[in-house]
């Protein structure tokens, strides 16, 4: 497994998803070059921030704050009014029936309900299907990372508008085990950093080992993901 230098000094930094973190342990751990470019990185950040240590502790001068305070305009605070419990009803409903159209009515027949629940079809069957690490996004659909679950199922994470969440190999379908209506390609509802890291997270708690790197993903696919 490759590591590019960008990813090794982003997890140097502390700054890599708890999935790509993995990937970079298991590629360091077989390389113990990697290892040694961390370590410097990790030195050279220390030597920089110890320099500049002193001129990052110094105060902000007057003259750049007072412009904060000195054109400042107090709003006074809007009056709370309380929503009538009828409309408040009305409000759930609505919620509710947007999720159920949002997770079982999407675009281009994306998302079905299947006797065991949420199934995946369509584009986002085939992106499941076909696509591997390096692939990039097809059909508005990415795939983020790969897995096996500790029930021993293949499972992968995907981002796409306007259904993101994590899919797991169920005989012959897609079963989705987790769902987020939305990502930033849609322009609705949350951004696609937020679900991205909301998805991984879940992830992480779900896998049995390290996620799959590209040459694993191939195999998989080979195997119909069995």
């Amino acid at each position: 497994m490759t590591v590019d230098h960008e990813t090794l000094m982003a997890y140097a930094d502390g700054e890599c998803d708890p999935l790509t973190a993995r990937r970079v342990e298991r590629a360091i751990a077989a390389d113990p070059a990697l290892a040694t470019e961390v370590d410097s990185h990790r030195a050279l950040r220390t030597r920089l921030g110890a320099a500049f240590a002193q001129v990052a502790d110094e105060p902000v001068p007057p003259r750049l704050t007072a412009p904060l305070t000195s054109n400042v305009v107090p709003f006074a605070q809007a009056p709370r009014r309380r929503v009538p419990p009828v409309w408040a009803g009305a409000v759930a409903a609505s919620l509710v029936i947007g999720l159920v159209l949002g997770r079982g009515l999407t675009p281009q027949g994306t998302v079905a309900t299947g006797p065991a629940g949420l199934v995946a079809e369509g584009t986002l069957a085939r992106a499941l299907d076909t696509q591997v690490g390096g692939d990039g996004a097809k059909g508005g659909v990415r795939m983020l990372a790969s897995f096996r679950a500790t029930d021993g199922e293949l499972c992968r994470v995907f981002t796409g508008a306007p259904t993101s969440g994590i899919a797991c190999r169920n005989g012959d379908s897609w079963a989705l085990r987790r769902t987020i209506s939305g990502t930033a390609e849609s322009g609705t509802y949350r951004q696609a950093g937020t679900a991205s890291a909301s998805l991984l997270a879940d992830a992480q708690d779900m896998m049995a080992d390290t996620p799959l790197d590209a040459a694993a993903e191939r195999d998989a696919a080979r195997r119909g993901w069995r």
